[in-house]
């Protein structure tokens, strides 16, 4: 894979990560930190999520490059993209609705 490649799938996972985070600090008052800390908190949760998925057997093959029979060179396939999608938008969500919990959870 050449470097443009490799990093159209973090750009992804940064993005949804980050998408999912405001989103959820808009639907869910009491768990946001504010717009842009959302997004940081959802882009941290998007990559670490995935790099957790791609150490999971049998979840592997959805979020990392793997040569395919078939496959012309260097192409990132339509599953890797929508992999990386998923587990960023989940993974977003998820760390900025734990540190909600906890953050209220500490406060009183």
């Amino acid at each position: 894979m050449t470097t443009a490649q490799q990093l159209v799938p973090i750009v992804i996972e940064i993005v949804t990560g980050a998408a999912s985070g405001m989103f959820i600090g808009n639907v869910i008052p009491p768990l946001s930190f504010g717009l842009w800390k959302n997004a940081g908190i959802g882009a941290i949760g998007g990559v670490v999520l995935t790099w957790l998925t791609s150490h999971t057997p049998g979840l592997e093959k959805f979020v990392e490059y793997v040569e395919q029979p078939g496959m012309e060179g260097d192409a990132l396939s339509p599953e890797l993209l929508v992999g990386v999608g998923v587990a960023g938008l989940l993974g977003g969500a998820l760390l900025v609705t734990i540190a909600g919990l906890l953050r209220n959870r500490m406060a009183g």
